[in-house]
């Protein structure tokens, strides 16, 4: 036990700079998900484009990332992830900066948001995952929590750090403001802590720069495991994040003011990084299953609080509390998931197919209720289909089976 124990204080004190720059990275990938929808006012203002002309970037990053964030995850298998995010740090905030010079033309605006998504694939949190899923084994699940906390984290600073920019400098300066901000932060600590080998110089391990043989990549990607792992992952995003990503406007819609609205919505960044952290704490000791399982349910509640008392500022905080500490536990334990049943020899192409389909809802997802509600004025109906895809979601979860070293040893 005490052997362990020195273990685990080991791996922390190895990897403390890579689990920094991980949440540094994964707080920049989530920037543009979590100021799209403080955005929507001032660009129909500026432009008359409708909400769902606006969300169309999301469902562009979307579409690259079923084919690009696989091909991302392979070069972090082959090359290392240290390279990519490096390239893909300046990449991303360019791109995100670029979208300030939006001239009213949507089809230009849609075109910057491809370039965007060239950007975006190269930080995913596979990317930071896979050097963390390298590094960490005993305190694996908790090293994973703290790194994706980077979306708790820009789930609660962004949305009113962009409504107060907004306010003082215009939409197109808080934009740029951001991508400048972001570069300044993030790049530094991807530069001097992200190394796939800490303390050493920055090569990758022996895994990461063995050749993936594609039979047995392929193998995986056809096993029953992957494809419910890839169904309940891709389910859950698809619906959650038509709430996620609308937060801001869905409240305003329930008759919330923009400062409300946004201060509210940030509340889901809070439970997120509380989700995680306990996540991560009950992935390195029980069945991950059973924690995804829990997490993608818990938003039927966030649900019902909306539906039926959504015009209170109390009850809208606890839902998007609650909102937050589900999704926080439920990404966590995807990473974890893959690790744990496919192992390390493929994680970035695996995780990486998973993440792109999980994008895939999340640019599907804003778009498709951003129609709805351009067409019949409300959020409800896109609120109540949320309550059966979640009860999918956590069946497929459950029926992922034990752990294949677990299955082996009996």
């Amino acid at each position: 036990m005490a052997q362990h124990e020195v273990f685990a204080r080991d791996e922390w004190r190895r990897g403390w700079p890579v689990v920094t720059a991980s949440l540094a990275g994964i707080t920049l990938c989530s920037m543009y998900g979590y100021t799209i929808g403080v955005l929507i006012a001032p660009l129909e203002a500026a432009f008359g484009w409708s909400r769902a002309g606006i969300t169309g970037g999301l469902t562009i990053i979307a579409f690259f990332a079923v084919l690009a964030a696989p091909l991302a995850g392979r070069m972090a298998d082959r090359f290392g992830p240290r390279p990519v995010a490096l390239a893909g740090v300046p990449l991303f905030c360019l791109a995100f900066g670029l979208l300030a010079t939006a001239n009213g033309d949507i089809r230009q605006w849609w075109a910057l948001w491809l370039f965007l998504a060239v950007g975006n694939m190269c930080i995913l949190p596979t990317i930071w995952a896979s050097t963390i899923n390298r590094i960490f084994v005993a305190n694996r699940g908790m090293a994973l929590a703290f790194a994706l906390c980077g979306t708790g984290v820009a789930a609660f600073v962004l949305p009113p750090v962009a409504t107060r920019l907004i306010e003082h400098f215009g939409w197109r300066g808080a934009v740029a403001g951001l991508a400048v901000a972001g570069f300044l932060i993030v790049f530094p600590l991807a530069f001097f802590g992200f190394r796939t080998a800490p303390g050493g110089a920055g090569r990758a391990p022996a895994p990461a720069a063995a050749k993936p043989e594609r039979g047995e990549l392929r193998a995986a990607y056809l096993s029953p495991r992957f494809l419910k792992l890839m169904g309940a992952s891709t389910v859950f995003s698809v619906t959650i994040c038509a709430l996620t990503t609308n937060a801001v406007p869905v409240l305003r819609s329930f008759g919330h003011s923009a400062h409300a609205a946004a201060d509210t919505a940030a509340l889901m960044g809070f439970g997120s990084i509380v989700g995680r952290i306990c996540g991560g704490f009950l992935l390195d000791r029980i069945d991950a299953r059973k924690v995804a399982a829990f997490s993608v349910l818990a938003p039927a509640i966030t649900v019902l609080l909306l539906l039926f008392a959504g015009t209170d500022r109390t009850v809208a905080s606890a839902a998007c509390l609650i909102l937050g500490l589900a999704i926080g536990a439920e990404v966590d334990a995807c990473a974890y998931l893959a690790a744990r049943h496919f192992g390390m020899k493929n994680f970035g192409a695996l995780f990486g197919s998973i993440n792109g389909l999980m994008l895939l809802g999340n640019g599907i997802a804003p778009f498709a209720a951003n129609y709805i509600y351009d067409v019949t004025s409300s959020y409800s109906s896109v609120l109540w289909a949320q309550l059966p895809a979640c009860l999918i979601a956590a069946l497929l979860f459950m029926m992922l089976g034990s752990y294949p070293d677990e299955e082996a040893a009996t």
